[in-house]
């Protein structure tokens, strides 16, 4: 017969070799002969490795009683609760029961990688939902110097955020947005420069955050050549255009900051992701009595915001009402017509026809044509539809149908488009249906 030694030994060697399950019923034997401080640590280590998470956390409360004192109990107890209280959080729970959870693992002194696992959970939730105040408080709680300045890996191959520029980017952001005064915008200031210094790959957004100081500290001109450098790469991001378009604003270059907010527009299909920028320009047009041009994107904005669920402002709602006032028509009844006459605007004024173009559009428009989706990718705003024989045209994602995906039958229309790359006349997918 074993005896309670050599159980122990035969615990210890299978679940350091990961077979806990084999190793969970000698340590629940064990634990109710012994109530040992070392049993009790093995059978948590299993029920957590093994995520019986209704069985670890209360025998996790038991534990705390009787054991915080022992360092591999304290150990498992804490990432217990990680794992299976905070961790287990949907992403819309309330962020003030995600940091009464987190809270409450915090009084336990978690050290090292338990710290950083709680410290970063609560700042990533705060950063989405825009609570700096909780950012500024909890980026607090964690030493820069305990932090790895070694890129994570993706799974893309490309090299992440180290933890350490990630602090530097909660840090900053937070005291941009909730600064009281001179001096916590030239902290940030500060510490911009040491990250653009530490972390060349994500210069980018610590350059931005660069300029966004400058901005906060009325200087423009400072601000404006940064954003001038940032945008002038190939393919600048749509909203590094806005946020130079509101520099240029402040600078009372209105014309020029309109422009910049129609390229922003035009460079993103993801409308959900600009409905501050639709409201911007929508405010800017407005104020340069372009009415209709400041109804249709303030229309959109408030379509999207609709169609989304998300709620829409009164003051939204009175600026289109007093809008308005200045126009014949009723304007766009829904999103796509409004974004339909918005494209229209953006195109006129960034000159996107040029005479080749309009040269192609002379061809009569082709109607009804079967194909088939290909191409969708999450990382481009374009797709095809091929024909059947070797022509495939060029469409663009925000004119699918909803939850449209490769290989679906859809039935289209064919405008007349000019290839620049190659130099030709070529089709244009639009007005495209589902094939029942």
């Amino acid at each position: 017969m074993i005896n309670i030694s050599q159980q122990k030994l035969e615990a210890n060697r299978l679940r350091k070799l990961g077979k806990f399950e084999e190793a969970l019923p000698l340590y629940r034997e064990l634990w109710a002969k012994t109530g040992d401080k070392f049993d009790g640590a093995g059978l948590l280590h299993c029920l957590r490795n093994m995520k019986i998470f209704d069985e670890a956390i209360p025998f996790a409360d038991e534990l705390l009683g009787k054991y915080l004192d022992f360092d591999w109990a304290h150990n498992e107890i804490i990432w217990t609760y990680i794992q299976g209280k905070l961790n287990r959080l949907k992403d819309d729970t309330p962020i003030q029961i995600l940091i009464t959870e987190a809270d409450h693992i915090m009084s336990l002194n978690p050290k090292d990688l338990p710290l950083k696992t709680i410290v970063f959970k609560v700042l990533k939730a705060a950063k989405a939902l825009n609570n700096w105040k909780i950012v500024n408080e909890w980026i607090t709680k964690i030493d820069l110097s305990s932090l790895s300045a070694v890129p994570t890996s993706l799974e893309s191959r490309k090299e992440g955020w180290s933890e350490q520029s990630q602090w530097y980017n909660y840090r900053i952001q937070g005291i941009i947005k909730l600064y009281e005064n001179e001096q916590e915008l030239n902290e940030a200031l500060a510490l911009s420069d040491k990250a653009i210094e530490l972390f060349p790959k994500q210069s980018k957004f610590f350059l931005r955050l660069k300029a966004l100081c400058y901005s906060a500290s009325g200087k423009f001109d400072d601000a404006k050549g940064i954003y001038q450098n940032l945008c002038s790469k190939p393919k600048a991001d749509w909203w590094l255009l806005h946020e130079y378009a509101v520099v240029l604003q402040k600078q009372n270059q209105y014309d020029d900051a309109l422009k910049f907010m129609y390229q922003a527009a035009s460079s993103n299909y993801k409308l959900e992701s600009m409905v501050t920028l639709f409201f911007d320009i929508g405010q800017l047009c407005n104020n340069l009595g372009k009415y209709k041009e400041s109804r249709a994107h303030l229309l959109l904005c408030k379509y999207v915001r609709e169609d989304k669920g998300w709620g829409v402002s009164d003051q939204m709602l009175e600026l289109i009402k007093s809008v308005s006032i200045h126009l014949d028509d009723i304007g766009p009844p829904a999103l796509k017509e409004a974004y339909t006459e918005c494209k229209i605007e953006w195109n006129n004024v960034l000159g996107t026809h040029d005479q080749a173009l309009i040269a192609s559009k002379q061809r009569e428009i082709r109607r009804n044509i079967f194909g088939t989706v290909n191409s969708i990718r999450d990382d481009r705003t374009f797709c095809f539809i091929n024909l059947g024989s070797e022509e495939s045209l060029f469409c663009t994602k925000s004119d699918l149908p909803i939850s449209i995906k490769n290989g679906d039958k859809v039935i289209i229309d064919a405008i007349p488009s000019f290839d620049k790359k190659k130099n030709k006349d070529s089709w244009r997918a639009i007005n495209i249906r589902i094939d029942i």
